[in-house]
């Protein structure tokens, strides 16, 4: 099968479409359409796959990509870096890897912390202590410095690009753990791991009608914290998630938060991948029941949300490629009765060759039709969606334009006599004046609305920190009232403080006041698209006709951005007194000064980024906007350039047409021309527009 093979299909019909308007559209009018077809070469379908460590992440992928030992998956190291399959990406190379170490600043602020967190941690708490957070990235530099030794320094912002590809080049830049650690003499292993930032490997594999990208994330619960945010980092850039269970324990808490995290945003889709059922007693009896567990939890703790759920096991899919002695012994203990009752129980057929029923007990072929699937109809549908609503917009303002240009050459084509073009001439410099009038009238509107735009975003930006920060004070004011029921009761152990109810609070929090501003700004928006409209209509009528600000992004606010933590615990700190044959109690001010230093150490960094993204994702709606309201003062700027051109080039001519007939002849025959070209390009573009009329695309944008 061809992964995303309709999603081809469909990006080369609207290429078709783009291309010929490009050619329709006369090379004046022809950019715009070009940037769109750029976008369209560019499409990328991005997945990524998560799980926690050890789960059989860099497993899964070797087998769903057929590269079996291409990425590290031994019990020790793990995948430290987030490591980006780049599979037929255009421009890409054929084969090879790029690896992206930190830079001086970014390296500083993971070793660091950002000095805007910690001012905001000083205005909240003064005498807060920043190390609590920062202790294990600098532990991070100490072993990167100690492995790399003088060349540590120059290393910070560079590149390593290879024009080959191996398991052992991968393992020197993206391997940790245990196995990596064991040794800083060893050249190898790990080697780059600790200051890699990003891993890109290039692949070029017929299966994949489309190029996408697959990255391979650490773990949402790597022990060592800075890469378990490296890894949410990378999620905010993927539309398909294909989350990887172990079946042994399948669906912690962790994992069912990262899912309703993973679901909140509804342009978002979501694999379930049940690994290692290879590893159960009886498999082939405790499948069906496993996965119906796991439906009914997901259901019961995300009720509003669809996943795609699937079992299976890498291990066997592996076998079922590999063809060493070692493996064709394996595939024959794997290869049996039980192995043949579930495939039976559950596909309804056993394939007649060793390695086709291996493959498909593994489950991997069930995964890729489901991710071919939402290539073609999920995710990558409605990015397409989005550019086809674009597209109209464009070609609706140029046919209103063409349409004025033609009646605009009829005009002058009648006036061709005496008077009357000396008439016409006046008219044109008149209408000359007229358009700039307007020209300046659409450009105070259009600042006016950036101005109002940028006011928006600015209080938007204020409001997410103001509430990010009053709950959070509240949440650690409730604490202190916890401790002094403990103290009370004598309770000496230490205290834990959950942030699951904490981390759901502030996601709805951040997510309202993301709709309250994005529908201020959108209602900014459409009031200037509306007035644009109707000042460019008193000259153009219909320029604005198709213009919208519909398939806009970022309809809601959600981000792969999670606390580290679940959960904070605190020692307490005990009460001195003069009585020294008593038990001191809890000093319930020291105890909660110390876990107030300890909640916002984790609290303030997180909100600080949360406030970025979501401020990073009003300004690109609003710059989306803004483009498609551009639209049409740049099809008014084309009017003008065109009528300046023709006062240039006629003004001289016109006053020599009452005396010389035969010249009026040429020039009226020349203008009669222009007029079958413009009939011809509206004609085109007609067509093209019904066509992207009847797709339907149009209906999901």
């Amino acid at each position: 099968m061809e992964i995303g093979s309709l999603q081809k299909k469909e990006i080369a019909a609207l290429r078709r479409i783009v291309s010929d308007i490009g050619e329709a559209a006369g090379r004046e009018s022809r950019e715009p359409f070009m940037r769109i077809l750029s976008r369209l070469d560019a499409w990328t379908a991005r997945v990524a796959v998560i799980g926690q460590v050890k789960a059989g992440k860099s497993s899964f992928l070797n087998a769903f990509i057929g590269q079996i030992g291409l990425l590290p998956s031994d019990v020790n190291p793990w995948t430290s870096v987030v490591t980006n399959l780049r599979i037929n990406v255009p421009g890409d190379p054929a084969q090879g890897a790029s690896f992206r170490f930190f830079d001086e600043g970014s390296w500083d602020e993971i070793v660091n912390g950002d000095p805007r967190v910690r001012r905001l941690a000083e205005e909240m708490l003064p005498g807060f202590d920043s190390g609590i957070l920062l202790r294990q990235a600098q532990e991070m530099k100490e072993r990167a410095q100690a492995r790399l030794g003088r060349a540590y320094a120059t290393l910070l912002g560079s590149t390593h690009d290879y024009d080959f590809l191996s398991a052992e080049l991968l393992q020197s830049y993206v391997c940790a753990g245990p196995g990596a650690d064991q040794g800083l003499d060893d050249q190898a292993l790990g080697r780059y791991a600790s200051i890699t930032r990003e891993a890109d490997v290039y692949l070029r594999l017929p299966e994949f009608a489309v190029p996408v990208v697959l990255t391979d994330t650490p773990g949402v619960n790597d022990p060592f914290l800075v890469r378990d945010e490296f890894t949410c980092r990378s999620l905010d850039r993927s539309d398909i998630f294909v989350v990887i269970l172990s079946a042994h324990q399948p669906l912690t808490e962790a994992d069912i938060a990262l899912m309703r995290m993973l679901s909140a945003e509804r342009a978002k889709n979501v694999i379930v991948f049940i690994n290692r059922i290879d590893e159960l007693e009886e498999f082939d009896e405790e499948i069906d029941a496993l996965v119906s567990d796991v439906a009914r939890r997901l259901r019961a703790a995300i009720p509003d949300a669809a996943f795609s759920i699937h079992a299976g096991s890498a291990w066997l899919a592996e076998l079922a490629q590999r063809d060493d002695p070692a493996a064709r012994a394996l595939r024959a203990e794997a290869d049996n009765e039980t192995l043949r009752r579930f495939l039976l129980d559950r596909y309804g057929t056993v394939p007649d060759g060793q390695a086709e029923r291996l493959m498909l007990a593994s489950g991997v072929g069930e995964v890729k039709q489901t991710l071919g699937s939402l290539i073609d109809l999920g995710a990558g549908y409605r990015q397409l969606a989005s550019i086809h609503e674009e597209l109209r917009s464009e070609v609706g303002a140029l046919i209103a334009l063409c349409k004025r240009e033609r009646d605009s050459v009829a005009q002058q084509v009648e006036s061709i006599s005496g008077q009357s073009a000396a008439r016409f001439l006046m008219e044109i410099r008149g209408e000359m004046a007229q358009l700039s009038d307007l020209r300046r009238r659409l450009d105070e509107r259009f600042e006016a609305m950036t101005a109002a735009t940028d006011r928006i975003l600015a209080r938007s930006a204020t409001a997410m920190q103001q509430a990010l920060e009053t709950t959070i004070r509240g949440f650690v004011e409730e604490q202190r009232a916890a401790l002094a029921a403990r103290a009370a009761a004598g309770e000496r152990r230490p205290m834990t403080v959950d942030l699951v109810a904490l981390s759901r609070v502030l996601d709805q929090t951040v997510a309202e006041t993301f709709l309250r501003y994005r529908a201020a700004a959108d209602t900014s928006l459409n009031d200037c698209l509306v007035s644009a409209a109707s000042i460019a209509g008193e000259r153009f009528e219909d320029i604005a006709e198709g213009v919208s600000l519909r398939g806009l992004p970022h309809d809601e606010f959600t981000t792969a951005l999670t606390l580290s933590r679940r959960a904070l615990t605190v020692d307490v700190v005990s009460a001195r007194g003069w009585a020294f044959w008593r038990r001191p109690g809890m000093d319930v001010q020291k105890t909660f000064e110390a876990l107030r230093r300890i909640t916002l150490a984790e609290l303030l960094p997180w909100s600080h980024k949360i406030m970025k993204a979501a401020t990073e994702a009003q300004a690109e709606r609003v710059v989306a906007g803004k483009e498609r309201i551009q639209i049409i003062l740049s099809m008014v700027d084309k009017a003008i350039a065109e009528r300046a051109q023709r006062l240039r080039s006629d003004s001289s001519v016109m006053a020599q047409l009452a005396a010389d007939p035969t010249r009026a002849a040429q020039v009226s025959h020349r203008l009669q021309s222009r007029i079958e070209v413009l009939e011809r390009r509206l004609q085109l573009l007609s067509i093209s527009d019904s066509r992207l009329s009847k797709s339907h695309l149009a209906a999901a944008a």
